[in-house]
């Protein structure tokens, strides 16, 4: 779901609307608007309570009355019961709920370090017990200060993280899970401290576009799936200093880990546009980075449930690195390729939506790749010039054949044979006219599906393989082809051995590379380690086989 995530004084990282929308909040429009005023989170929390307009005398103090407090294991929740501030009790007993199951995913399951909170609530000026962290529950675009910290309101917002310092942070709920519209508001009025306060109706609801229902009349659903995305943030915070540095994966890793706490609710599906329209846009320059989530929930379900987690710590250690550096260290000790790694992820993306029944369920980022829109893919029907791809950008082809002498990336392709795929790596840039060679079946070149990902600075694919080291690849092998190169051309057969050294069977070759496809790869091995070599003698080479 999309929401505020709110640094004072330095930089907003996002606004928050249910819908896709690139108008929802202005960002940039409250990024110079704070930069302009030079304000800062210190001189917000030591100037005097100002009149939220210029023709009233009410203060953000005027809008509310008794204000009161439920505890939990972590938490201190603060709300009221009337005004525009007013939610009910209900609402108060699902909200510790869904804090405290997403405490125990984030902190206890995941390890993530936990958020650290404030000693006093920022609106309500209220005093937090000792060791709980703050909640408060109020109209999100009547946060105390929006005159200077929103420019006016906070348009559509579900909830506000507001880190305090480089480590300490509170959260906002919306009370209500309205909003006020930008024209033709209703004006209510309340009258506390003696003053008649007048303020802007939240007469509009927020809906889940997904399955068509409204957050103000389903609020269970947006409080749960609100308490996993930004109680992400507050952790985020503890390991990285967010009012200094700032990179997509704020909002990305946070986007998808919520899909991994409440599944159900599927709000990301609003932010899929934004990825399956513009294919070929670096994951870190996209209109929103919510869509980018898709990124976590492939490393969650596919490469390990910490990596998200080895990221931040990576983070920790080097802030002002890159994100490609921090995933490369998150998966160091894993043996993976980055480059790889990106490129299976860009595989697995080409097949959503109609083309996801060419696979199996396995191969999919999550069990919910057959909804999503299709993936914008390029028609081809000749030889073409793979274009130029930045850093975390991937593109799609059907069709032709690809020119790969001047790419810089990684490649695949993808064969269609009686109406299954087959994944194949292109180690070199003449591995494009094998693909064609070999024996498929009947495949059509129209049907053959290209993936070519950058995930950062890399050489361009060698026309040949130059090391002479004889090796197998990809390990460990998941999924697609296992190659083995370069083989000598005076021996005709490989010997694959378990770890025992038992001969388990000797495979012909007559190429300088020879590749297994999938089923091949599953039926002669199960999960492990084994060595092969090229005819009867010689060092036997380690390879791993993972499924």
């Amino acid at each position: 779901m999309k929401y505020f995530f709110l640094i004072l004084g330095i930089i907003l990282l996002n606004c928050s609307s249910l819908a896709f929308s690139r108008n929802a909040c202005g960002t940039s429009q409250l990024i110079q608007n704070l930069r302009e005023q030079g304000k800062s989170i210190h001189s917000l929390l030591s100037s005097k309570p100002q009149a939220r307009t210029a023709t009233s005398i009410c203060t953000d103090d005027d809008y509310y009355d008794s204000v009161y407090s439920r505890t939990t294991n972590h938490y201190e929740i603060f709300y009221t019961l009337e005004g525009p501030h007013k939610t009910i009790p209900e609402f108060i007993d699902t909200l510790a709920k869904y804090l405290e199951y997403a405490w125990d995913f984030h902190v206890n399951k995941q390890g993530m370090l936990p958020p650290l909170g404030v000693s006093e609530a920022y609106h309500y000026q209220q005093k937090v017990q000792k060791g709980l962290y703050a909640i408060e529950v109020i109209d999100v675009d009547l946060l105390r200060d929006t005159k200077i910290i929103f420019n006016g309101s906070c348009y559509k917002c579900f909830a506000v993280t507001l880190p305090f310092d480089s480590t300490q942070s509170e959260i906002f709920i919306d009370n209500d899970f309205r909003y006020a519209p930008a024209t033709k508001q209703i004006k209510d009025t309340v009258h506390y401290n003696g003053k008649n306060c007048s303020y802007p109706r939240a007469t509009e609801e927020l809906f889940n576009t997904t399955h068509n229902y409204s957050y103000a009349k389903q609020w269970n659903k947006g409080i749960q799936v609100t308490t996993a995305h930004e109680l992400y943030h507050s952790s985020q915070l503890r390991y990285l200093d967010m009012l200094t540095y700032f990179n997509f994966w704020f909002e990305a890793s946070a986007s998808g880990i919520e899909e991994i706490v409440a599944p159900d609710v599927d709000d990301y599906f609003s932010y899929l546009p934004a990825m399956s329209k513009i294919v070929g846009t670096p994951l870190d320059r996209m209109t929103q980075d919510y869509a980018a989530g898709l990124l976590l929930l492939y490393l969650y379900n596919h490469v390990d449930h910490s990596t998200d987690k080895s990221i931040w710590e990576s983070y920790a250690k080097n802030p002002s690195k890159s994100f490609q550096y921090q995933l490369s260290q998150a998966i160091k000790k894993k043996n993976l390729s980055p480059d790889s790694l990106f490129n299976d992820f860009a595989t697995r993306l080409s097949f959503a939506g109609k083309r996801s029944a060419l696979v199996d369920s396995s191969f999919w980022i999550t069990s919910d790749q057959p909804n999503w829109p299709d993936f914008t893919t390029l028609s081809k029907n000749e030889t073409f010039e793979a274009e130029y791809l930045g850093n975390l950008a991937y593109r799609f082809y059907i069709g032709g054949k690809p020119n790969l002498t001047k790419f810089t990336g990684t490649a695949s392709a993808a064969t269609l044979n009686n109406n299954l795929y087959s994944i194949h790596l292109l180690p070199t840039a003449n591995s494009v006219d094998s693909i064609s060679k070999r024996n498929f079946g009947n495949i059509n070149p129209d049907s053959t599906l290209w993936i070519l990902s950058h995930f950062s600075e890399t050489e361009r694919i060698p026309s040949i393989i130059q090391d002479s080291t004889l090796r197998a690849y990809p390990t460990p092998w998941r999924h697609g082809n296992l190659c083995f190169t370069p083989l000598p051309q005076n021996k005709d057969y490989i010997e694959i051995r378990n770890r025992r050294g038992n001969l388990i069977t000797r495979i012909k070759y007559d190429q300088f590379t020879h590749c297994l496809d999938e089923s091949e790869v599953k039926s002669l091995l199960a999960p492990g380690v084994y060595r092969f070599r090229a005819g009867n003698k010689g060092k036997l080479k380690d390879f791993i086989i993972v499924y």
